[in-house]
């Protein structure tokens, strides 16, 4: 009987640790399913599109001056910035210098997957540079507006 009495803390310790151990991994959402927390969900003020708008305009294909050799390597800019031109739209829809440039973004971007650029063998690179700067102009319009926005 005393050995039960031992094992036993001993086993919830170690059931604890490995709760824990899923937790830090990541591996416990079915310990939280049908809890009364509100999921997480991203925020889409202007605030937040101010800062993701700081982030890519610190990207190279936003930064350098050779796009012929860069537009390659702006697929994932192109969705970023597409994005980040949503939410300001999403969070200022009446606000004309948050929503033309936008529009403006949302142009560039269509221009860069329409012309086969996303895929990396477009029949004309020129069509891809000129995409890649359409959407920096644009993203310098948003910029302006998301500034001046309070």
């Amino acid at each position: 009987m005393t050995g039960r009495l031992v094992a036993g803390p001993a086993l919830c310790r170690l059931v604890g640790l490995l709760v824990c151990l899923l937790a830090l991994t990541g591996c416990t959402s079915s310990f939280t399913e049908g809890t009364s927390a509100t999921p997480a969900r991203p925020d889409g003020s202007l605030e937040a599109a101010r800062s993701k708008l700081g982030l890519v305009a610190q990207d190279p294909c936003y930064t350098a001056r050779d796009v012929d050799r860069r537009w390659r390597r702006c697929g994932r800019w192109e969705e970023e910035v597409l994005n980040v031109g949503n939410a300001a739209a999403g969070a200022r829809p009446g606000d004309r210098e948050i929503t033309d440039p936008a529009a403006a973004v949302r142009a560039g971007h269509e221009r860069f997957v329409r012309g086969g650029c996303a895929a990396g063998a477009p029949p004309d690179p020129g069509v891809c540079v000129a995409a890649v700067e359409e959407t920096r102009t644009a993203v310098t319009r948003l910029a302006r507006g998301i500034a001046s926005a309070r």
